[in-house]
């Protein structure tokens, strides 16, 4: 049975007064906020519920279960649905087959757990109208956090370990220790579920908390009380190093429609610019591992190389560093429908469009690269675009021999990564256009054109 009552002990009303303080100095909940309580059923959620209600915050409560502890997990929703029906508050709960989904998605059930977990309470934040959400993360656990980064290794942004708001989660419990929390609910005589996996070493947070944490409290006794002054300067520090990288950036990245062209006489002007590369490759899915792989090859004769992220390529060409997205490395070839006119999209976003008509007897020839006007009648289907190979050659417009696509973009000093989207636009006689860069001779309009096709790419 819970007990709700006025809490008397000092140290009881000293913890409820700092939580207080805390919210007030971040500034976390304001009047109008409705918050919805991430609550487990243990110890640190059921206090915070209290917290939230002895406060008089507007409030729901809301529970997974992840059905791994079997009958356990079930009590644990019974204690927290118990919990929100003394307070009178809404409770929204939800269960998952957290062991088949895992073996599905083939992810380890601490990760899906959390993306199922921070996913279903945005859902609920959402639907509900709740502003906030609220975890019940508290020192300890920051600390935990900072040394299992730190084990795993980090930058500056993981060393400032778990933030008090990040979007609209909010940590209010986060100035305060487990000791404390602890505490709290034993003066007041609070009921909450033990999971008794956090007894064991099978998690390294766990390893981490029985047998580390331990270790530098016996050299620090006060080390959670310093560890917020420590990660208060590293956020500073943090803040400090992302706006020196973020104006850096502006000075040496250039972005070109899809691609993101870096200035490397501009790079190596900066001081730690291995370490800024890293940062400006980030977003695009590079780790740090790779970013130096990226960095080692900077300022050497040999280009070419390529180096790929799940998402982004960085290529090193002639005109320095290129960042695309892998989309432009893709293989295609797009018969056109009707030769007449239609709208097709190119893998990496862009569309070829198309249409025939008579010769006007004002036609006006385009210089727009984009754009291009061929002789309807010198084209025979089936018509294509495609990808441009290796080996690709044709006739260019005002030529009289022949000359290999490859050769063209050359003479013309296409980046690689554009080189990779290159297309190609052809009938059954060949190539007629390579698609922003020249016209075949064979295709081009003449006196004696009577129906013109104009494509262009969008």
């Amino acid at each position: 049975m819970f007990v709700v009552q006025n809490y008397v002990s000092k140290r009881a009303s000293a913890m409820y007064n700092s939580f207080l303080k805390f919210i007030n100095e971040h500034q976390l909940i304001q009047p109008t906020d409705r918050v919805v309580l991430a609550v487990s059923g243990g110890l640190d959620s059921v206090v915070m519920t209290h917290l939230f209600f002895r406060a008089g915050f507007a409030f729901g409560i809301a529970h997974v279960n992840f059905g791994l502890r079997g009958a356990e997990s079930d009590a644990d929703e019974q204690l927290v649905r118990e919990l929100a029906e003394q307070f009178d508050v809404p409770f929204h709960s939800v269960q998952f087959d957290t062991d088949r989904l895992a073996a599905e998605q083939r992810k380890s059930i601490q990760v899906l757990a959390r993306e199922l977990r921070y996913a279903w309470f945005d859902k609920v934040a959402r639907e509900q109208g709740y502003s906030l959400i609220a975890t019940a993360h508290h020192q300890n656990d920051v600390l935990e956090t900072l040394l299992l980064n730190l084990a795993r290794g980090t930058g500056l942004t993981g060393l400032r370990s778990i933030p008090v708001r990040q979007g609209n989660i909010i940590r209010p419990m986060w100035g305060l220790s487990r000791m404390a929390i602890k505490d709290y609910a034993v003066d007041g005589d609070l009921t909450w579920r033990d999971d008794r996996s956090n007894d064991e070493d099978k998690y390294n947070r766990n390893k981490i908390r029985h047998h580390i944490v331990p270790v530098l409290e016996k050299l620090n006794p006060n080390l959670l009380q310093t560890l917020a002054h420590t990660l208060e300067r590293l956020r500073a520090a943090d803040s400090l190093v992302d706006e020196s990288v973020r104006v850096s950036g502006q000075a040496c990245v250039r972005q070109e429609g899809l691609f993101w062209n870096i200035d490397l006489d501009k790079l190596h002007r900066e001081s730690e610019w291995a370490f800024r590369l890293s940062e400006w490759l980030k977003p695009f899915g590079f780790s740090y591992a790779q970013s130096r792989e990226v960095a080692q090859v900077v300022g050497k004769p040999d280009r070419g190389q390529v180096f790929r992220s799940s998402t982004h390529g960085v290529w090193h060409d002639r005109n320095g560093l290129v960042v695309a997205p892998l989309v432009v490395e893709l293989d295609f070839t797009l018969p056109l429908p009707d030769p007449q006119a239609g709208t097709l999209t190119l893998p990496d976003g862009r569309q070829f469009v198309w249409q025939t008509y008579d010769r006007p007897p004002n036609l006006t020839l385009h210089t727009d690269p984009t754009v291009a006007l061929l002789d309807a009648d010198q084209l025979t289907c089936p018509l294509r675009i495609r990808r441009w190979q290796e080996g690709d050659r044709f006739q260019p417009l005002n030529m009289t021999g022949h000359k290999m696509v490859s050769n063209l973009l050359n003479d013309r000093k296409v980046s690689m990564p554009e080189r990779a989207r290159t297309a190609v636009f052809e009938s059954a006689e060949g190539i007629a256009w390579v698609v922003g860069h020249r016209l075949a001779h064979s295709a081009r309009v003449t006196d004696e054109t009577r129906r013109v096709f104009e494509c262009r790419l969008e």
